[in-house]
């Protein structure tokens, strides 16, 4: 019997807002037996009936370094039945090109997977007249642009074992990502409202060891700030796709960042292209 194609991994801890909107959309990108949720002590309710496979973990100190190794632990376990692995926070989707293939499982069922396919990253932002989110509803028919970051252009889509540093942000080796035709959208800033309870949960069990993590910031203050970061922003028009001039120059200046171990993000805010809408 052949392997699956795909498996998607995240890791949740009351996660009542981003939880239920990961597993619609990878339930339909790989299948929800395809789906697998490390459930860090949850006691909301919020992974309760749920679909996919759920390992419950005891609740403990957050730290960041435990997390990384248990991921990647489990991760590499299932390269027994599957082809690739993505891990994905609750907060982000990641979609390929519509133009190159109707699904992830699909996609990578399609071709060889290198040790890491690259995602490229974009944080989806809630700019100034875009009512609140309706979480029932997709994202991309709510919100018009994403700040693309490279920070958010991450490692995770993978084929063998893969050593991450905290925050899934970049591996441990060197590596310089290429680009091709999948996409990470992050969530976390998509909607003011929920940023601000999300940050209050942060702030109750802020990770250990790190005395300057943002989620140690407070509420009012991270929400204002990410106001604040795309005021007066220019909006452009990029459409994501190959050839692209403001795109490959991003592409670049993205490599060499993570190359370095450093960041960079996009000066301005991209409308997201009409082919994306409708998929997350």
């Amino acid at each position: 019997m052949e392997k699956r194609p795909l498996a998607v991994v995240t890791m949740a801890f009351n996660e009542k807002a981003m939880l239920p909107l990961w597993l619609r959309h990878y339930e339909r990108q790989v299948g929800a037996e395809n789906c697998y949720v490390l459930d860090h002590g949850s006691d909301d309710g919020s992974t309760v009936g749920i679909k996919a496979n759920l390992i419950r973990l005891p609740r403990t100190p957050l730290d960041e370094w435990e997390r990384v190794n248990t991921i990647r632990d489990f991760c590499a376990s299932l390269f027994i039945g599957f082809k690739g692995v993505l891990f994905a926070d609750t907060d982000e989707l990641v979609v390929v090109d519509p133009d190159v293939a109707p699904s992830l499982s699909q996609y990578v069922a399609a071709r060889e997977i290198p040790p890491i396919l690259d995602l490229f990253g974009a944080d989806v932002r809630h700019v100034e007249g875009e009512p609140p989110i309706d979480l029932q509803r997709l994202i991309s028919l709510q919100r018009g642009y994403v700040r693309p970051l490279s920070t958010l252009c991450k490692a995770t889509l993978i084929s063998k074992r893969t050593d991450w540093h905290i925050g899934f942000h970049c591996v441990v080796h060197d590596h310089r990502p290429k680009f091709d035709d999948l996409f990470l959208f992050h969530l976390a800033h998509c909607d003011n409202d929920i940023l601000f309870e999300r940050q209050k949960k942060r702030n109750s069990a802020p990770p250990v060891g790190i005395p300057d993590s943002h989620h140690a910031i407070a509420p009012m203050a991270f929400r204002d700030h990410m106001k604040s970061d795309i005021a007066g922003l220019v909006r452009r028009r990029v459409q994501l796709r190959r050839g692209d001039d403001l795109f490959e120059t991003t592409k670049r200046i993205f490599a060499d960042a993570i190359e370095r171990k450093s960041w960079a993000q996009a000066a301005d805010l991209w409308q997201l292209p009409d082919r994306f809408v409708g998929l997350f």
